[in-house]
């Protein structure tokens, strides 16, 4: 078979899915607090799913991400994950997630074939982070990543959506989080993306090239050419194995 281009003559090697659309948090940034979510009926079945990607690593695709919405509220996606997990060709097999399912899910989603894990965390303050998440629990998500921490996946990768006059104040904080806990971190700029009332995105915009100043002024930053194939422009620090990313819309 021909291998995917598109129209900027770029070969497609990653693809994400999102399994659902459905999520047991409603972060600020993302969801308005209540929600009108897709019929059943208008998603794919995971058969469906499973089929899609074997055609897709046909295709030439090395990384499959499953995404949401929150991809461990879909019923199954175990199931999914280990099909996917045996697709001759697929080199790596990933998952965003809120990490509120882990502490349950973490050991099973391992065994069943799933390498990476990215998962979002966006302050470390308890009272702070049921305000953004709106139903969040804070020690359950840090427990969630020790627990996939035990299980031993290749990578884990937390996700920071940084807000002016929200969080920004605990930039340090979670980078000095994820170097004790000896993952990855990477910072997004808050995207445009769906219907939000909250907050007005502009007053609390903050640019990455802020937060890598931030950041450079207590621990100098190695710039490197390391890609997991998605967006992130990564950086590393001499006197610790966790690479802080930056990932700007």
């Amino acid at each position: 078979m021909s291998a995917l281009v598109d129209g900027f003559g770029r070969t497609v090697r990653y693809l994400r899915i999102s399994v659902t659309d459905r999520c047991d948090f409603r972060c600020v940034y993302c969801m308005a607090e209540e929600m009108t979510f897709l019929p059943r009926a208008q998603l794919l079945t995971l058969e469906e799913i499973a089929t899609l990607s074997q055609a897709f690593v046909e295709l030439g695709v090395e990384k499959i991400r499953l995404t949401g919405g929150e991809p461990l509220v879909r019923q199954g996606v175990l199931t999914l994950v280990e099909k996917l997990g045996k697709l001759a060709g697929l080199g790596e097999l990933a998952m965003t997630t809120n990490g509120s399912g882990l502490v349950k899910h973490a050991s099973a989603l391992r065994q069943g074939g799933l390498d990476r894990l990215n998962i979002s965390l966006d302050s470390l303050k308890p009272e702070r982070f049921k305000a953004l998440t709106r139903t969040g629990d804070l020690d359950q998500v840090v427990a969630g990543i020790r627990a996939a921490r035990r299980a031993g996946f290749q990578s884990i990768k937390l996700n920071a959506v940084l807000l002016k006059g929200r969080n920004d104040d605990e930039i340090l904080d979670l980078v000095n989080f994820a170097r004790d806990e000896q993952v990855d971190i990477s910072f997004i700029e808050e995207m445009p993306l769906g219907a939000i009332s909250e907050h007005n995105r502009g007053e609390t915009f903050l640019s990455t090239d802020k937060v890598r100043e931030i950041i450079a002024n207590h621990y100098p930053l190695l710039p490197t050419t390391e890609t997991t194939l998605g967006p992130s422009r990564y950086y590393r620090m001499a006197d610790s194995q966790s690479r802080i990313g930056f990932i700007s819309p």
